[in-house]
């Protein structure tokens, strides 16, 4: 086989008898392709510059995923109660103004985020507070946070953000003067005690 393959180089030459293979492969694989891929598909013979057969090889490309959506078709009845205060009707023609508050978590990436977000939060709060002419001993009161953070299980943070406007370490501080921990602190003190 080399003697036959040396004999062809020294008859064409290593350029010429490159670019013919590279076309014989090009087209063995187009109609292999056309055969087990599509069976229903003309193949047909595409004739390509030597110059592109020289530097190029056939590309395979990979399918993209698509993704599906779901449409979701609902029957509302004429009245709907979505909560104990709010009831949809759609008979009375009445149009009235309704708040609606949603809570999200927020995915943060970030600490800095997470940092941000408190403190805004807080920042926000302790106006709205002051505003209602609400002090911070009236909010952080033992029965305030017994409730909050044991019985309801919210973090000390929370409380901050969402109850007080004040940082998160004083609502620790002030809680465990009290003797209020939350969930999270009596893990870790069962994780550093190891009970």
């Amino acid at each position: 086989m080399d003697t036959d393959i040396y004999a062809l180089v020294a008859k064409y030459g290593f350029k010429s008898l490159h670019m013919r293979l590279v076309e014989i492969m090009r087209e063995e694989y187009t109609y292999f392709q056309a055969q087990f891929q599509a069976p229903a598909t003309e193949v047909k013979s595409v004739s390509v510059p030597a110059v592109v057969l020289e530097q190029s090889e056939p590309r395979v490309k990979k399918p993209r995923k698509s993704r599906a959506t779901k449409e979701v078709k609902a029957k509302v009845p004429v009245t709907e109660t979505i909560s104990e205060d709010v009831t949809l009707s759609l008979e009375n023609p009445e149009i009235k103004d309704v708040i609606v508050t949603t809570t999200e978590k927020t995915q943060f990436r970030d600490p800095k985020e997470v940092k941000e977000y408190q403190k805004n939060a807080e920042d926000a709060k302790r106006k709205e507070n002051q505003e209602a002419g609400l002090e911070l001993s009236q909010i952080l009161t033992k029965e305030n946070l017994k409730k909050w953070i044991e019985e309801e299980g919210h973090t000390y943070a929370w409380v901050a953000r969402e109850k007080a406007g004040c940082p998160d370490t004083q609502v620790a501080a002030t809680a465990q003067m009290m003797g209020i921990k939350s969930k999270i602190s009596k893990k870790r003190g069962i994780l550093m005690r190891g009970s």
